[in-house]
């Protein structure tokens, strides 16, 4: 934050960030909180929203501020600040480009759409989500299930805002424990959460008095390993979109993105051999393993020259994890609802070929509108990889939603 020795500039200011073939939206929200600002940025091509800025300084008509990610810095220099029209620099990892931002002149999101907090219950739990509403509803919706880890709703509201923008309502909540939404999700195992989702879309169907025929429900990552099981539970809903998705137990999809990052530092003639110890850790705190015979196997493994990249958390203090345990592959093998299944070439996380193994357990028994997609040069999380004209910044992968959107209008 900043001292602000101006009047009131608050406002969004956007534009279309372009590089050679790379393009990308951008958006900074700027804030004025008594004497000081404060920046968030957002991306709809970047699946980014609320991203804060630091290093806020002014000078004269001049506003800096700067962004971090896990790889790089990103200084901005722009001026007129205060004015409709501002332009100035990016400058990252020591080259410069050039920005040009136009303030909105309302503070509505994107294309008219409107947005609703709520809060229901679920098993006892207080949760909290938000409901967008398109300026042109096409009578159906979408909700967006909750995925692994603490992040709150605000991680898929780019997403939400992209259905939302083609026509669909959309849904999204605070997962039980994150945001502001009451509960434990460590403590909870997948069919707990669920539960939750399942209250989520039973809320959404009671208050916009919406058939279940007309509402479907989208997941990635572990979001997407809990669609089949939801689509069993709820088989009135419309439709399953699953991106993705580990056609393994959870824990093995952990051991192969743990093999993947580390296969470099460890060597490809240890790997097996130290994700063998690595895979043991894991089956202890999913409570597969005793304490005594994982101890066993590292004490066994001490001096192997591989050993110190091995991560062994402090065993008594472990946080015990029985989701790790749970495969979708069960789901799918008895699901008869329609699925999209998208799969990710330069995915590191899940096991290779999940999605051929998806659509091979499915089998003939699969919904005939069923369609799967191997997106090329698509990451875990739908990003589009190798971008040469502009490899400081990820945008998702130009076919991601067309593919989305085109299997949809054609159910």
């Amino acid at each position: 934050m900043v001292c602000a020795q101006h009047s009131d500039f608050s406002g969004s200011y956007t534009g279309i960030f372009k590089q050679g073939k790379f393009q990308s939206d951008i958006e900074f929200d700027i804030r004025s909180s008594s004497d000081s600002y404060t920046i968030t940025f957002n991306s709809l091509s970047q699946n980014a929203f609320g991203i804060p800025a630091g290093n806020i300084k002014i000078t004269g008509d001049t506003i800096y501020f700067a962004l971090q990610s896990d790889f790089y810095r990103y200084d901005f220099n722009l001026h007129p600040f205060g004015q409709d029209h501002i332009t100035g620099t990016l400058e990252v990892d020591g080259h410069q480009y050039g920005i040009d931002l136009v303030k909105k002149a309302t503070e509505h999101d994107i294309s008219g759409i409107k947005t609703k907090d709520i809060r229901f219950r679920s098993e006892g739990l207080l949760l909290y989500g938000t409901i967008y509403y398109p300026e042109k509803p096409n009578g159906k919706a979408v909700y967006i299930v909750t995925s692994s880890g603490d992040h709150d709703r605000s991680g898929s509201r780019a997403e939400a805002l992209l259905f939302s923008r083609a026509g669909y309502v959309s849904f999204h909540i605070d997962k039980r424990g994150t945001g502001i939404s009451d509960g434990n999700w460590q403590m909870a195992d997948i069919p707990e959460l669920c539960e939750d989702d399942l209250h989520a879309l039973e809320f959404l169907h009671q208050s916009e008095k919406m058939d279940y025929a007309h509402i479907g429900i989208k997941g990635s990552s572990q979001g997407a390993a809990k669609v089949p099981y939801i689509l069993q539970k709820q088989p009135n809903l419309a439709f399953g979109i699953v991106v993705s998705c580990p056609a393994s137990s959870l824990l093995e999809s952990d051991l192969n993105y743990w093999k993947n990052r580390n296969i470099e530092q460890i060597g490809k003639q240890n790997i097996d051999e130290a994700s063998e110890l690595q895979g043991a850790v894991f089956q202890y705190i999913a409570t597969n393993l005793s304490k005594e015979k994982l101890e066993d196997k590292i004490d066994q493994s001490r001096s192997q020259n591989w050993f110190q990249g091995i991560w062994i958390p402090e065993l008594d203090h472990v946080e015990f994890d029985k989701k790790l345990n749970y495969s979708p592959l069960p789901y799918f093998e008895q699901n008869t609802s329609p699925m999209l299944v998208i799969e990710g070439t330069n995915d590191e996380i899940i096991p290779a070929s999940s999605l051929d193994k998806i659509k091979e357990t499915i089998g003939k028994k699969g919904n005939r509108k069923n369609k799967f997609i191997h997106l090329k040069k698509a990451d875990h999380s739908m990003m589009l990889k190798e971008m040469p004209d502009f490899p400081y910044w990820s945008s998702l992968h130009p076919d991601y939603m067309d593919s989305i959107l085109k299997w949809l209008r054609k159910l």
